[in-house]
């Protein structure tokens, strides 16, 4: 029989232990410290309806605008830039997905942002020729011109945080 390394067995106990505390019932709520590269740390609340963050320094949460899956991995995305300090190297952006898995306990953030205001009109003058197209058709619309755009990721642990009352 082989022996595992004690931090291999570490993260299996963790992922296990987020593994049962997402899943629980709806109506309970699961605590998480996430811990990214280079510093950067988020402290997460899992509920039915999606994730909250803990702002930094505050007693503040902003929650996510919805949750895009329920199932593992859950993902929840955020309409607003990462907030705090100690996130160095992560790309410019004003939105990002939190995406967590239950049974590994790696969260990755996802980073996007909109594109400039020049490349927007850009885009809807190439557009406009293909909507005049012939009459007895109607045109096929073109991707929205407006959409975010990946900027780029980084990968963390998440462990759950038991909550002090």
């Amino acid at each position: 029989m082989r022996h595992r390394p004690a931090r291999t067995v570490a993260l299996a106990l963790t992922a296990l232990a987020l593994a049962l505390a997402l899943a629980r019932p709806a109506a309970a709520e699961t605590f998480l410290t996430c811990r990214f590269p280079n510093g950067g740390q988020l402290r997460v609340v899992v509920e039915e309806r999606g994730f909250a963050i803990e702002l930094p320094g505050q007693t503040a949460w902003m929650e996510s605008e919805g949750m895009g899956a329920r199932r593992d991995p859950l993902v929840a995305g955020f309409g607003t830039p990462l907030p705090g300090e100690g996130w160095r190297g992560v790309p410019a952006h004003d939105r990002f997905t939190l995406s967590l898995s239950r049974m590994t306990g790696e969260a990755r953030l996802l980073f996007s942002r909109r594109p400039d205001a020049a490349r927007v009109e850009a885009c809807r003058a190439e557009a406009a020729p293909a909507l005049a197209g012939p009459g007895d058709q109607p045109p096929t619309p073109p991707a929205p011109c407006d959409l975010p755009v990946a900027a780029g990721s980084i990968a963390g642990t998440c462990e759950v945080q038991r909550p002090k009352f």
